[in-house]
């Protein structure tokens, strides 16, 4: 009868790998047949090398598998290290310190990098060392299907919201696997993995000295291995928190000795001893105490199982190259690598604009305009838009010369006085009253064309966050004229092409062209700049269906059709319309961009996936926007001996 019952649970459980397979294609055994043939064994020998060294890192290694996989699905997001501002899973006290086993995996990840780069995931690493240690340390042996990506996201509070703590009772145990898709018997079968490791002993403390009221003492452990574990665990340990083995029969052996110390009440956690106590899991407990060789076989089946809860595959996620840090944090240091030897590489091609430029002729320059901006944008965040725009508009026209400053004169409208400019554009006080400052300390020294361009440098810092050194040395120009800002500005009813053609005129690149759009994460819009989008789109559709219904609904209650001489503003980025940051690209993909020069980015092919990755990664594009400012700073600037450093930016001298 053993016999039939093993065959018949052996024929079961490769028929649920074989299914599991067959129902997840995107995962199978060999997935890296093609692309790197010997990648399990490169894994297979780093842990083989490392258990052999330290039988504990078996049940380590194990274990990270689960705990993988219990948060946010098997994809190696318990291997990421925190970042400023977010602590990672590795950082909560379920798995440090406690967790063990990493160097075994980043070992084998630098291996395989060395042959394979950028092929085998971080996720699949970790679910075949699990494999190999449950052979090497118990002989179980089963096929891993892989093809798993690696995830980017990682927190360090979803462990304890995730993860069933060693309190937990059978009941709680098998509603915490179920929501992982794992039935009772799993549950129970895997639990047979604390027949190797050890628990720190304020994880079982309780039982032992402080049970209940009438109880200081568990009263379904055994009495001489409670005597046995206080000797071990002494209440008044001070800050020490030894271990002890989870399993005293087989502690360095995978098998079904842990039901048996169930049988013999010498589970050491409350999570562990309640299988026993429980009617439904009591039955489950002792047939895998009788039948070491089928439990093997459900618990190979049941890690496979396991191995597939919430798996990114196909286009999901990525292959990192670095299990700690995801691809965005090496791009991210990437682009701030290349973005610092731009703005480098622009100050020495470019030796007459310098950071640090008044640093002997007027060394407060750029603090006098940095206070001035602050004072203005602590009051009026809305002026931080105004400022940053005022640099565009004043780069895009005649060059970066201070030309949008200049009053019309008779019988010589000034770019001011442009439909385009005028209301809309914003701050010129705050550059007026930082000039009448620099005057005061430093006569005819610091161009009105510097001073937009540190303004605009500390708007982004303020309401962004977003800080870049501004090579100076612009000279101010002398002609201003109202009709050239509507021949070289882009209009909102741009597409992505002619959004393209009209910066690639100043220099600009198409990745610079939408990484500056981002600055329509703060300022306000007229209604007039888009309510074509909304009542009269084209002869087939009166309203743009590009835009979310719900958003156009809401656009509509503000911006009514008939408001007669009324022109209303709205916020450009609904998400946080005083913060520089990449909501503007989320808005973007949910179909809520404001002009149709925004929302075009994401329909054309070939803006958006710099859209999309701008969404996903806001540093990056912090870093990006920082190095295109700068390079935007250079568009046709005067130069040495070129325009005039005027006295009122207002005037020509």
């Amino acid at each position: 009868m053993a016999t039939i019952k093993f065959c018949m649970v052996f024929f079961v459980t490769m028929s649920m790998m074989v299914s599991m397979s067959l129902a997840m294609p995107s995962l199978k055994v060999g997935y890296y047949q093609s692309t790197c043939p010997s990648a399990e064994t490169i894994v297979r020998n780093a842990v083989i090398k490392a258990v052999s060294n330290n039988p504990g890192l078996a049940a380590g290694l194990i274990r990270m598998h689960f705990h993988d996989c219990f948060v946010r699905g098997c994809d190696a997001s318990v291997l990421l290290d925190s970042t400023p501002g977010n602590p990672a899973e590795r950082d909560s006290p379920v798995n440090n310190p406690s967790l063990r086993g990493f160097e075994v995996i980043f070992e084998a990840k630098a291996a395989l990098e060395a042959q394979c780069p950028q092929t085998v995931s971080c996720a699949d690493i970790i679910a075949f060392a699990a494999r190999d240690s449950a052979y090497k340390v118990g002989g179980i042996s089963y096929k891993v299907p892989s093809g798993r990506r690696d995830g980017r996201v990682s927190r360090e509070n979803e462990p304890l919201d995730n993860l069933p703590p060693p309190t937990f009772n059978a009941q709680e145990l098998e509603q915490r696997f179920a929501q992982k898709g794992l039935s009772l018997d799993e549950m129970v079968t895997l639990s047979g993995a604390h027949s190797i490791g050890r628990s720190h002993c304020s994880s079982f403390s309780k039982r032992l000295y402080n049970f209940s009221e009438t109880n200081p003492q568990d009263p379904s452990m055994d009495l001489i291995f409670v005597r046995d574990l206080k000797t071990k665990c002494p209440q008044n340990a001070g800050n020490v928190d030894p271990t002890v083995p989870l399993d005293v029969l087989t502690p360095n052996r995978l098998d079904n000795k842990y039901y048996i110390n169930l049988k013999n009440h010498h589970g050491l956690l409350t999570s562990d001893q309640s299988l026993l106590s429980s009617p439904s899991t009591v039955g489950i407990v002792r047939n895998n105490a009788r039948e070491g060789e089928i439990w093997a076989y459900k618990f190979a089946a049941a890690m496979v199982k396991m191995g597939y809860v919430d798996v990114l595959t196909g286009s999901q996620g990525e292959i990192r190259k670095n299990c700690r840090v995801t691809m965005a944090t090496t791009k991210f240091c990437l682009v701030f690598f290349v973005s610092m030897s731009m703005m480098v590489s622009m100050s020495l091609a470019m030796p007459s604009l310098k950071v640090g430029y008044y640093q002997s002729t007027c060394p407060s320059a750029e603090t006098i305009v940095r206070n001035a901006v602050i004072k203005a944008v602590s009051s009026n965040p809305g002026l931080a838009a105004g400022l940053i725009r005022m640099h565009f508009h004043d780069c895009f026209v005649r060059g970066c010369d201070a030309s949008v400053l200049l009053d019309s004169t008779p019988g010589n409208p000034a770019e001011r006085d442009s439909p385009v400019n005028n209301p809309s554009l914003r701050g010129l006080e705050v550059i007026f009253e930082a000039k009448a400052a620099l005057e005061a300390q430093c006569p005819q020294t610091v161009s009105c064309a510097d001073i937009i361009a540190f303004a605009a440098r500390d708007s982004a810092y303020k309401v962004g966050g977003i800080s870049y050194k501004v090579p100076s040395g612009r000279r101010d120009g002398r002609v201003s004229r109202e009709n050239e800002p509507i021949e070289n500005l882009p209009p909102p009813t741009f597409n992505a092409q002619e959004l393209e053609q009209r910066f690639a005129r100043k220099g600009l690149s198409l990745d610079e062209m939408v990484t500056l759009s981002g600055a329509h994460s703060i300022g306000r819009s007229h209604c007039s700049s888009f309510s074509k989008r909304l009542y009269n789109f084209s002869e087939t559709n009166p309203q743009d269906p590009s835009l979310d219904p719900i958003f156009s609904r809401d656009l509509k209650a503000k911006c009514p059709q008939n408001a007669g001489n009324v022109d209303p503003t709205v916020p450009l980025d609904v998400l946080t319309p005083n913060r520089l940051d990449n909501k503007y690209y989320i808005n973007l993909k949910n179909h809520h961009g404001l002009l149709t020069s925004d929302q075009s980015l994401l329909s054309s092919p070939s803006t958006v996936g710099i859209v999309k990755n701008n969404a996903k990664h806001g540093e990056t594009w912090a870093y990006k926007f920082a190095a295109a400012m700068v390079k935007m700073g250079y568009v046709d600037v005067l130069i040495g001996s070129q325009g005039e450093i005027r006295k009122d930016c207002r005037f020509v001298n």
